[in-house]
């Protein structure tokens, strides 16, 4: 998203997305591949996992290689969380005052808007603890399985969104697509809980979100039949 910000028109924009697709493929074909190694080398050592499989790299680069892997992996892991956490704090801090407070809007002293700020960020902090915190009670497998569960309902109508956006011309009525992106996965989630009886048996997994992004995708083309009707 900040990528395509920082594009000079939408047709730049539509390239990046389509290209950073295809990198972002590649990247995950290797993480793909380092992780099947893994297992691989877990197996020919008869190494035991106690818990879940998020231990299974921490114990192999602490107790099985050399010092300087389990260095490394403690690097890796500060330089890959630490980025991401502050700038989604940063990101909800900015998005909450300005978007929800109206901060800059308001005639209040810097000092005032400034401790404002900072309040908004620790309680954000706090949220992201209580978040891990719900995480790590009720993870049964793997904390990747949990995310992909919860993204394939957050983030199916920005999917179905992207494209429209993308691959469509059509231009859905704003006021129902708040409606449509809240109503997609309420759906999927009855969809999902009914599924073994609807389809003899068949378990919906990660692909809930193409079927969310589908039923956003549909909700929008209805929108513009509707937004047409009102006009005649």
């Amino acid at each position: 998203m900040q990528k395509n910000l920082s594009c000079k028109n939408i047709g730049e924009a539509q390239k990046n997305m389509i290209t950073f697709s295809f990198i972002i493929l590649f990247v995950n074909m290797i993480f793909l591949i380092l992780g099947a190694v893994i297992y691989i080398y877990s197996e020919e050592k008869g190494i035991v996992i106690n818990g879940t499989t998020d231990s299974l790299f921490p114990t192999i680069a602490l107790n099985y290689l050399e010092p300087i892997a389990g260095i490394i992996f403690f690097i890796g892991l500060i330089s890959a969380a630490y980025p991401s956490a502050d700038g989604a704090l940063t990101s909800l801090t900015t998005s909450f005052c300005i978007d929800i407070l109206g901060l800059d809007e308001k005639k209040i002293t810097e000092n005032k808007k400034k401790r404002i700020r900072y309040i908004t960020h620790i309680s954000f902090s706090i949220i992201f603890f209580l978040i891990m915190v719900i995480f790590k009670s009720i993870n049964k497998k793997a904390i990747i399985d949990e995310i992909f569960t919860i993204a394939g309902y957050t983030y199916g109508p920005l999917l179905g969104l992207y494209f429209i956006g993308l691959f469509t011309k059509i231009k859905p009525c704003d006021r129902h697509i708040p409606f449509i992106a809240i109503a997609s996965p309420l759906i999927c989630w009855i969809i999902n809980n009914n599924s073994e009886k609807l389809f003899n048996g068949y378990k919906f997994g990660f692909e809930i979100l193409l079927l969310n992004a589908i039923i956003t995708a549909i909700g929008l083309y209805i929108s513009v039949f509707v937004k047409n009707i009102n006009r005649k």
